[in-house]
């Protein structure tokens, strides 16, 4: 239900808006009435209102003064006024400050009705198109990171693909406030700069005005050749050489990672370089630290081992490489937000 605020000097008008709000029920709930635009304010202040009726003609503050301060306090809320006016350059003025809609005096319950009912129609659409939007909004962050990952990791078929889910998605969103240029220009301007503070060699992978197609297939062709510029770019400063050793290393950590004394300058061996030149090249490659990275792979190991098996927790922390089962539950704990004991009773909940 959405709140709401009328406000007249005429007692008797007050007592019918009322009236008629409290027959639509489940749409409209009246938070308060008042009968000056003073009064209205300090209702305005102590609550959240959706919808304020105030008559046009009122002592000391006048409808439009009143809905110009109301602005103020919640630009999103919506008004309808009272008024006795039937002028075409009022109703220009009155638009002017945001109002949504008239009611003629005298008060006629069936036009009433028929403007309330269209205002919660119009607040419903307002209220789904939102959702819609936040919705989207988070989609779109979760895009932008695989977009940076499959860009950093040069696939191709990847990138391509999940620009097109981006698309799609986006033709979906009837209401978005952007053009798909505007979101996409901005979309890359993103992936840029994230690219960019991965490393700092990496420079003006975009031009510095992309030009956008009138047409949708048409900036779908640019979209598609920006992200194959920018993967050719990132490729073409990176040390391939070093790029095969930590995918060596990687595999090598999927083998042994369960080893107890399984260290960076054992993978450091492994490859053939200095433990510091290899630690360099895994963070520059993965964006992680070679550390991290292991204790997420035991995690994750650890994990899967809980929810599918039912061997106990102590076996499992020795299983993934842990040598203490204090200093296991701690990190699991640090990664999922529960200890193992506390993440297998919340499986067997389920």
């Amino acid at each position: 239900m959405y709140n709401v605020i009328i406000v007249d000097d005429e007692h008797m008008i007050l007592l019918s808006l009322q009236k008629l709000l409290e027959g639509l029920e489940g749409k409209f709930s009246i938070a308060g009435v008042a009968e000056d635009g003073e009064e209205a304010l300090l209702l305005l202040e102590k609550q959240s209102i959706d919808l304020l009726i105030t008559d046009i003609c009122m002592p000391e503050m006048d409808g439009l003064e009143l809905i110009e301060k109301a602005r103020n306090i919640d630009p999103n809320m919506k008004f309808i006024i009272i008024s006795g006016y039937d002028d075409f350059s009022y109703a220009q003025t009155a638009i002017r400050y945001g109002v949504s809609d008239f009611i003629l005096k005298p008060i006629v319950p069936g036009q009433i009705l028929s403007t309330l009912d269209n205002m919660y129609t119009q607040m419903q659409a307002t209220k789904r198109s939102y959702t819609e939007n936040n919705e989207w909004v988070l989609l779109l962050e979760t895009f932008k990171k695989e977009l940076v990952e499959h860009i950093w990791t040069f696939d191709k078929e990847g990138a391509l693909e999940k620009i097109m889910d981006v698309i799609d998605g986006f033709n979906r969103l009837p209401h978005y406030p952007q053009s798909l240029s505007q979101l996409l220009e901005n979309l890359f301007r993103d992936i840029e700069n994230e690219l960019m503070n991965r490393n700092a060699n990496l420079t003006n992978l975009l031009p510095e005005q992309i030009r956008w197609s009138p047409s949708t297939a048409g900036t779908m062709d640019i979209a598609k050749q920006m992200i194959r510029q920018m993967i050719d770019y990132v490729q073409g400063s990176r040390n391939l050489g070093s790029r095969q050793n930590v995918l060596k290393a990687v595999k090598y950590i999927e083998a042994y990672y369960a080893s107890a004394d399984f260290s960076l300058q054992e993978v450091a061996n492994y490859i053939g370089v200095s433990e510091s030149y290899f630690s360099r090249s895994f963070k520059e490659e993965m964006n992680i630290s070679f550390i991290k990275y292991v204790i997420q792979f035991r995690m994750e190991k650890a994990k899967d081992l809980i929810k599918n098996s039912d061997r106990n927790i102590t076996e499992i922390a020795f299983e993934v490489g842990f040598t203490d089962y204090p200093h296991f539950s701690k990190s699991f704990k640090r990664h999922y937000g529960l200890t193992p004991n506390e993440y297998r009773k919340q499986l067997l909940q389920l």
